[in-house]
């Protein structure tokens, strides 16, 4: 028998519309790699109908494996076939069925699944509620609150359903199958997935009343989903936190438990943030140094969005924790409190904390503030401190008024070292400081690669025509960084003004051109096209790809013909970016050109016109992106079943 490689070599030149019979073959071959490959063609050269027959053969496993894979990766097209075999008398069969439409999700055959949920095979039932919990219909409500009483593996299976579909109105119901019964912990997940207001009083009482650890940690996760989206959650949170049991074993125990031991592992899953949002909503003051010490931790992102919602603190409070013996907590309530102008003495004096990240921290608190009289602390800081202070004295200089900022000038000295002079211009750039101009200009020329980025980026800021003079000659830059960064600055100040000097650029044969070329591209800059059409016969192949992406974002008359001619390009990276562009921008008037790439023997080509028609939306697109639904290479027919969707939510809305 030949070797795995070679039946793959014969099953490949066999493969076509033709080669049913080797296809069908090689879906029971020993080697997987024979089978994945006999899978894919089948999906997409052999019909529905075809591969539905294996299925309802009982008998030779191995192809109606094959077969149910196959038509789960035709999708939609197979579709219409799977809804009529589920009108068969073959129970395994119209389960199969079911379970290929729901991992197809496609809700065309809604009306068939329906009166499944009452088959007399309970397989078949569990088969259709799942199917109609994956695609989210609503008409099934009514049928699925009447299993919750019934067959356990159905309870089961209508409880997930009913979390997917995400009905408020499954509320009740899905409460009162906790905490005693078996399927409590299920019933609790899908209302966190339902996510209704109406539920966080419930849990809370839940939280406070259930021992058993999986069941509790559950509730209070759904609990923290559903807090987040109330329109009154601290109401209820401080309510439930002052009635609520504190003892042991109790609540307030319980979470600051969890919070402990995800300080301690260095968690900052789902688990810690649902105990930190639960801690904050029902007020337990005890348990938040706990969370102070997780903001600004890269594995808790989550906890200072969530102090600067919920925490409620007085100034006695907050006092407390900017004096506490732990540095941790000093800098969390820095980054994430409130401070005004009449805190400024207490920040200004945490400039001399023992903790660079404390006084890092107060520097950024002051440049909250924007009290002018912090402008001298925060110059020394960012002339003495380290480099995170220095980044957040210069943040927060540049959130003061730009004449308080006169100190600065002494840290506008290349004595004083690049690191600070950087971070000085920086803030210049921050607070727009006019009155530096001279310094800035100036500092367009230091030797420092990094100061002339700086001061480029100080002067972008700044008005007048002297800083679009220095941005321009910074064009020339010596350092390749100094010019791409040069180029984007002078986009962004001068949006499409900037076009007429990138125009007169595309002269130079350098190596920032292909830079300038994107950048025309980025402006959508009319004005350039016939420049950069003209430029594209003499230029070097990444320049040429460059251009075909920017006519392609300028989109000037007649550009559809000018990537039609690049789509034959004996360059394959050509081709690509030119069916991308068509993709962008064809018309229904170049639909026959999209049809033509959907059969382009290049997979890249193919996706972009699944892309392009599925953009146009046209009932002439559907039966191109129903054949590209079933293409060999699965990014394909993901982009087409993706088109296809949107062009049925489209036609929708247009009937509506």
């Amino acid at each position: 028998m030949p070797a795995p490689a070679e039946r793959l070599a014969l099953l490949d030149a066999a493969a076509g519309a033709g080669a049913e019979d080797a296809i069908l073959a090689a879906l029971e071959d020993d080697a997987p790699v024979v089978r994945e490959r006999a899978v894919r063609l089948a999906a997409r050269y052999v019909e529905p109908q075809v591969l539905g027959a294996m299925v309802a053969d009982g008998v030779n496993a191995g192809r109606r494996n094959g077969a149910l894979a196959a038509l789960e990766r035709q999708g939609p097209y197979a579709v219409p076939h799977l809804a009529e075999l589920l009108q068969s008398p073959d129970a395994e069969l119209v389960m199969f069925a079911l379970q290929i439409l729901a991992r197809i999700g496609d809700p065309v055959s809604t009306a068939r699944v329906l009166p499944l949920v009452a088959h007399h095979d309970p397989n078949v039932a569990q088969a259709a509620v799942e199917t109609l919990g994956r695609m989210r219909v609503r008409e099934a409500l009514p049928a699925l609150l009447e299993l919750l009483s019934g067959n356990l593996w159905l309870q089961l299976a209508a409880v997930n359903a009913l979390g997917e579909i995400g009905e408020p109105a499954a509320v009740g119901p899905l409460l009162a199958l906790v905490p005693h019964t078996l399927v409590a912990e299920q019933a609790v997940q899908a209302l966190q997935r339902i996510a209704a207001p109406e539920s966080l009083e419930p849990l809370l009482a839940l939280l406070a009343s259930v021992r058993e650890r999986p069941l509790r940690d559950a509730i209070l996760e759904a609990a923290a989903v559903v807090l987040e989206l109330h329109p009154d959650s601290t109401a209820i949170g401080r309510r439930f936190g002052r009635e609520s049991e504190r003892g042991e074993g109790g609540v307030s125990a319980f979470l600051g438990g969890l919070l402990r031991t995800a300080e301690d592992d260095g968690d900052g899953g789902p688990l810690a943030q649902a105990a930190a949002a639960l801690v904050l909503v029902c007020g337990f003051r005890s348990l938040y140094p706990r969370i102070l010490r997780r903001v600004g931790d890269p594995e808790a992102p989550w906890a200072e969005p969530l102090w600067r919602r919920h925490a409620e603190l007085s100034g006695h409070d907050v006092a407390g924790f900017l004096a506490h013996p732990d540095p941790a907590v000093r800098r969390g309530v820095l980054l994430a409190g409130w401070f005004g102008p009449d805190d400024l003495p207490t920040l200004t004096s945490l400039l001399a904390d023992g903790d660079p990240g404390v006084r890092a921290a107060a520097a950024r608190a002051i440049g909250c503030t924007g009290d002018a009289r912090a402008a001298p602390a925060l110059v020394a800081q960012l002339r003495n401190g380290g480099p995170e202070e220095r980044g957040h004295a210069a943040a927060a200089l540049g959130e003061l008024p730009a004449e308080a900022l006169a100190e600065l000038r002494s840290c506008l000295d290349p004595r004083v070292g690049d690191d600070v002079v950087a971070a000085a211009l920086g803030a210049v750039r921050l607070a727009r400081a006019a009155a530096f101009e001279s310094e800035v200009l100036a500092f367009t020329r230091s030797p420092s690669p990094p100061v002339r980025i700086a001061a480029l980026r100080a002067a972008a800021a700044l008005p007048g025509t002297r800083a679009q003079l220095v941005l321009v000659r910074a064009l020339a830059d010596r350092d390749e960084q100094v010019q791409v960064e040069a180029l984007e600055l002078l986009v962004i100040r001068e949006g499409a003004r900037a076009a007429t000097t990138l125009i007169a650029l595309l002269s130079a044969e350098d190596s920032l051109r292909f830079r300038v070329i994107r950048a025309l591209g980025q402006l959508r800059a009319p004005e350039a096209a016939s420049k950069l059409e003209a430029l594209y016969p003499t230029a070097p192949l990444h320049e040429r790809i460059e251009i075909v992406r920017a006519l392609a974002a300028i989109a000037p008359a007649g550009v559809a013909d000018f990537l039609r001619v690049r789509l034959r390009a004996q360059e394959p990276e050509l081709r690509h970016v030119a069916a991308l562009g068509l993709a962008q921008t064809a018309g229904p008037e170049e639909i026959q050109e999209l049809i033509a790439m959907a059969a382009h023997e290049d997979w890249a080509i193919r996706n972009e016109a699944a892309r392009g028609l599925g953009r146009l939306g046209v009932p002439e697109a559907r039966p191109p992106l129903l054949t590209l639904s079933r293409d060999l290479e699965p990014v394909v027919a993901r982009t087409a079943r993706q088109s296809l969707a949107g062009t049925a939510q489209r036609c929708d809305s247009a009937a509506a």
